[in-house]
């Protein structure tokens, strides 16, 4: 019944089951083909899904070596049988759930990796003997890589939740955004801070030490380079997932024919 100021002024539209639920059965199909449309864009862009474990556990080291491994693991699996868990209510539950704490072990490592950069940038020793500018670059950059590691699951798992839930709630994706574009700004911006810092303490021994100067300009060079893309000014591949992968979703179009089959526009 449709009611207004406490009145019955009509009532809606009846249909049969057996129809109603083969245009839902229908939607379900294309919303879940919808999500592997932009799910495969993780899949292309971020090194999380397509990078070898054993290339991954090159640089991760320390607790958080197995702690990040097992969650990656987890996420990757999780991607590549999206079908199957989608098709199972209690697996795609725990998944969810699974997602979720994924999610919260990329933040304690995110926090970790930005931390142990700032301790390593501002210190000229490790386990108490001095080190030396090439090992400093080497352990600066196979931290960033642990970051952008850690950053890459963060927002994988967030992404992930919202395709295994289907949960397109216009606030919750709003929300979701701008956290996620707001973490790795975050980031992004550390990095360029802490590496500013390395780089103009690769100046200062350019300046003492004349005759290393080659291999000092040598080490400025990786870093002005790995840096540039942070600098251009253009949206970073982490920030257009994010956008691409939410905003997407939420405008897809499904028309249903006579027949009661279910097209999208945006996958044609």
């Amino acid at each position: 019944m449709i009611q207004e100021n406490g009145k019955i002024v009509g009532t809606a539209s009846f249909y049969a089951l057996s129809s109603q639920a083969v245009i839902m059965g229908a939607f379900s199909v294309m919303s879940i083909a919808s999500s592997q449309f932009y799910l495969a864009h993780i899949n292309n862009e971020l090194t999380l899904m397509n990078r070898k474990l054993e290339d991954i556990l090159g640089f991760l080291y320390g607790d958080k070596k197995a702690e990040l491994l097992s969650e990656i693991s987890f996420v990757r699996s999780a991607f590549q049988n999206y079908n199957s868990i989608m098709s199972h209510r209690d697996q795609r539950v725990a998944t969810i759930i699974g997602l979720q704490s994924a999610r919260k072990v990329a933040v304690k490592d995110i926090e970790f990796y930005l931390e142990d950069l700032a301790k390593t940038i501002s210190s000229s020793t490790k386990d108490g003997k001095k080190i030396s500018e090439e090992d400093k670059v080497a352990e600066v950059f196979k931290l960033w890589e642990s970051l952008n590691l850690s950053t890459q699951l963060y927002v994988t798992s967030n992404i992930m939740e919202v395709h295994f839930s289907q949960n397109q709630d216009a606030e919750y994706l709003a929300f979701l955004r701008k956290d996620m574009l707001t973490y790795v700004d975050k980031c992004d911006k550390s990095i360029l801070h802490y590496l500013g810092d390395l780089k103009g303490q690769l100046v200062n021994c350019i300046n003492g030490k004349l005759g290393k100067k080659e291999k000092f300009q040598s080490l400025m060079s990786k870093i002005e380079k790995s840096i540039e893309p942070l600098n251009s000014g253009e949206e970073s591949p982490m920030k257009k997932i994010i956008n691409d992968s939410l905003s997407s979703p939420e405008s897809t179009e499904f028309y249903i024919g006579q027949g009661g089959d279910v097209y999208t526009k945006n996958l044609s």
